[in-house]
């Protein structure tokens, strides 16, 4: 089951920080502090799944009303390969439209994640995405954005991206 944590003192938030920084590159993921601010933020709801205890996974995904963001998603590598992911995904999908920033299927790996995602209902969008940068001056990505529980119109995607790019990264700049 996931548990929202709503602050660094949260004894999970250390077993997070381990996981974000271990699966995701210093410039796919905000610094500590930054993700100690967002916590404070209604928006964004940081959910870890644990079962009898133990630490599994961890979600970041933001509500907009209009549609969810999936910021990241990682499981533990003790719980890998044991259908975790896919659990934790089915928990995610609701009835409103949920986006999530996937790298393009340029080789085996990437393709592999689209494929799990497009079986869990997932579309790809073939719309071109920068994902903005963490910190100011940072660098932008080529990223692709997928959709569900269909793929987006351009005025969606582009109303979406906007909120996303405002109030994910930009917002929280120093």
């Amino acid at each position: 089951m996931f548990i929202r944590i709503q602050n660094e003192h949260h004894p999970y938030f250390p077993e997070v920080w381990n996981l974000l920084q271990s699966a995701f590159h210093t410039g796919e993921r905000r610094d500590l502090k930054t993700l100690k601010r967002t916590l404070a933020d209604e928006q964004m709801q940081l959910l870890v799944w644990e079962e009898n205890h133990e630490f599994l996974g961890m979600a970041v995904c933001w509500d907009f009303k209009k549609f969810h963001f999936l910021e990241y998603l990682a499981v533990h590598a003790n719980a890998r390969g044991k259908g975790t992911g896919t659990t934790l995904m089915q928990q995610l999908l609701t009835d409103q439209p949920l986006l999530l920033e996937v790298q393009p299927p340029t080789d085996a790996i990437n393709e592999s994640r689209i494929r799990f995602y497009e079986r869990l209902g997932l579309c790809l969008n073939d719309y071109s995405y920068y994902q903005p940068p963490y910190q100011k001056r940072g660098e932008t990505f080529p990223l692709r954005i997928m959709s569900s529980p269909q793929l987006l119109t351009s005025e969606q995607f582009e109303n979406y991206t906007t909120i996303v790019k405002q109030e994910v990264y930009e917002k929280w700049y120093l």
